[in-house]
């Protein structure tokens, strides 16, 4: 029998050095090509988790506006400091999406007091919600108010970004207003905020708010 014959149909013929590292070089590409694909979903996935945390965030504060307000705490031209601050947007009752138009935050500060607000409105509180870090900017338009200076309604805004992403030095890249969306492309996505919610604080309880609110005589 031929010696190379047997050599090379032998059951117990093991790989050669060539064919081992061909199946290595193999998997290594695979697993190349499998580690970008895997590292998007992740990084995807992750993003939109924050964007529901933020969107939770916004409306708890909306919510906590509009409690104050249905409870029937009177709220006058001379207590203002329980209201958001003032937007450098001009927007009344019907035109709350104008305030799209308000500068985006540009510090990060702890709101610390009593009813949690900022004292401007390109300020952004701190906030955390399961272990992760959020800035949260509030501001409101023009107010709609009686005779009596009492506070019948007003537009807010609020926008959810990652405290990570608020500058905290002015070389560094500012923020923008335009809102993330659940998508797999992350260009850009550290600078805009994760969730904007628009809405009007309605005071229901005062007889005078529909009749102010729709100009009636």
């Amino acid at each position: 029998m031929n010696p190379r014959f047997d050599r090379q149909h032998h059951p117990n013929h093991g790989l050669t050095l060539v064919e081992c590292l061909i199946a290595i070089l193999v998997v290594n590409l695979g697993v190349a090509m499998l580690a970008a694909p895997l590292l998007m979903v992740a990084a995807t996935r992750l993003r939109n988790d924050r964007i529901n945390q933020a969107t939770e965030l916004a409306r708890a504060e909306v919510d906590r506006l509009r409690v104050m307000m249905e409870q029937g705490v009177e709220i006058r031209t001379t207590t203002l400091n329980v209201l958001p601050p003032a937007s450098s947007i001009s927007a009344t009752i019907g035109q709350a999406d104008q305030l799209s138009a308000q500068p985006p935050p540009n510090s990060l500060v702890d709101c610390s007091g009593a009813l949690g607000l900022p004292t401007s409105a390109t300020q952004a509180c701190r906030r955390r919600l399961n272990n992760t870090e959020f800035a949260v900017q509030v501001y409101r338009g023009q107010l709609s108010v009686n005779s009596s200076n009492l506070v019948l309604a007003y537009p807010v805004q609020v926008r959810v970004y990652s405290a990570e992403a608020i500058p905290v030095t002015t070389s560094a890249t500012p923020v923008t207003q335009e809102p993330a969306a659940m998508t797999s492309s992350l260009v850009g996505a550290e600078t805009r905020p994760l969730a904007v919610l628009t809405t009007e604080i309605i005071r229901s309880d005062s007889s005078e708010t529909l009749c102010r609110l729709t100009n009636c005589s």
